[in-house]
């Protein structure tokens, strides 16, 4: 839950976040501005649900700013320690003071697999799950093939394997309750795109050239 409301100027400064969020999201793929706003939503309806008490404009923040180093798409393994450091900069800018601009940083590190650091506090943990749920499902699926390299079928498994750790790996019981419809969609979708490759290696195989 949360542990109070937010201040007219912390909303101020969110609503500013949001604006360079969109802009520096603009160009990105996969990792759009669409994405940011569903694990913010994902960060709120987790926060509102468990009982562990977290604060808003911590939670809020680190969920806006937790994909920041995709802006580099050259980083993208390392995006979450590289935008912890694009989001130090720029918390420092807006006035931010040293402990709120440290919690906020190790979320955005540890949002990640890829960073090889768990999160440890109750907001990292938040916004981990959220991100997670966000590559669940048909979105989540779509956005976990597009640029990979592969075969189809290799792309497929390697995906739904991700996607299975993704599921078992969810800190809180409500996230692995929103989740669970979600895996569903992602485990129906993989079995559909199965089936039709199958049909149409069997097509092929089964072909007859005209004489």
């Amino acid at each position: 839950m949360f542990s109070r409301t937010l201040t007219e100027d912390e909303i101020n400064k969110i609503t500013n976040m949001v604006e360079f969020i969109k802009d520096k999201h603009q160009g990105s793929e996969g990792h759009d501005y669409s994405h940011v706003l569903e694990v913010c939503r994902y960060s709120i309806k987790i926060s509102q649900e468990i009982k562990e008490e977290v604060d808003p404009f911590i939670v809020i923040t680190g969920a806006l700013l937790h994909d920041i180093g995709r802006v580099h798409q050259e980083y993208g393994g390392l995006h979450g320690l590289m935008g912890g450091a694009i989001a130090e900069e720029y918390l420092e800018g807006i006035n931010l003071d040293n402990d709120t601009i440290e919690t906020i940083t190790r979320i955005i590190v540890r949002h990640s697999p890829t960073s090889m650091l768990p999160p440890i506090s109750t907001a990292e943990k938040i916004v981990f799950d959220a991100d997670a749920l966000d590559r669940l499902g048909w979105m989540g699926m779509i956005r976990g093939v597009m640029g990979k390299r592969g075969s189809i079928e290799e792309i497929l498994e390697r995906t739904l394997r991700k996607r299975s750790e993704d599921y078992h790996k969810l800190n809180f019981d409500v996230s692995k309750e929103i989740g669970k419809e979600l895996y569903d969609q992602s485990v129906m979708l993989i079995k559909g795109l199965r089936k039709a490759l199958d049909e149409r290696t069997l097509e092929i195989e089964n072909l007859k050239l005209p004489r």
